[in-house]
């Protein structure tokens, strides 16, 4: 009977146990040929439906940003209208100086005796400027606002203001919507002359 050096079954023994332990914890790819075309199918349809799900998340984020921009420049001038025109009517001399008051028109002299005129020419808002009564006619103008697509003086009940009401009411509510790719933003005010 032979008897196996014990130097020689230790060195097999390791070498069966690495053999044994690489089996079980990985794979070992018998065949080293490279991936077959199914395998290169399934990875480029799974990128392409990341890509998918990514662009559409992306396109999502770009739309919500154009339609906030949108919104606050329609804001940003119908707000900047809106005050100016709130500002001025404030300061009309008195009511005999108020020269044309239509749901499109606004025409006053105010305490420093400059005829203003508040005019909607759609799609702007024009601001004229000049001496004189009202109305007055052409004056030195300029575009107050733009891309306006409604705009109305009204009375406090709604109706479209009149002269004969505003010496009743002493108030001017005015009311416009700005339009800027689709986007809407309406803003209303209501003025109170001071020296009517």
């Amino acid at each position: 009977m032979k008897v196996k050096n014990s130097r020689q079954y230790s060195v097999n023994s390791k070498q069966e146990r690495i053999k044994n332990l690489s089996t079980v914890c990985c794979l070992r790819f018998t065949n080293n040929r490279g991936v077959t075309l199914i395998e290169l199918v399934i990875v480029m349809v799974l990128i392409g439906i990341i890509a998918f799900i990514a662009a559409d998340a992306m396109s999502t984020g770009f739309k919500a940003f154009f339609i906030t921009d949108n919104r606050k420049e329609a804001l940003d001038q119908t707000r900047v209208a809106i005050e100016r025109m709130r500002r001025e009517i404030r300061n009309a001399r008195s009511i005999s100086d108020i020269g044309t008051a239509t749901a499109s028109e606004f025409c006053f002299i105010n305490t420093e005796g400059t005829r203003i005129d508040f005019r909607y020419e759609t799609p702007d808002i024009r601001r004229l400027e000049a001496g004189g009564a009202c109305p007055g006619g052409a004056g030195t103008g300029d575009i107050l606002s733009t891309n306006i697509t409604a705009f109305k003086f009204t009375n406090p009940d709604g109706s479209d203001l009149t002269l004969a009401a505003l010496t009743t009411n002493k108030r001017v509510i005015i009311t416009l919507t700005s339009t800027i790719s689709g986007e809407n933003v309406t803003l209303q005010t209501e003025v109170w002359p001071r020296n009517l």
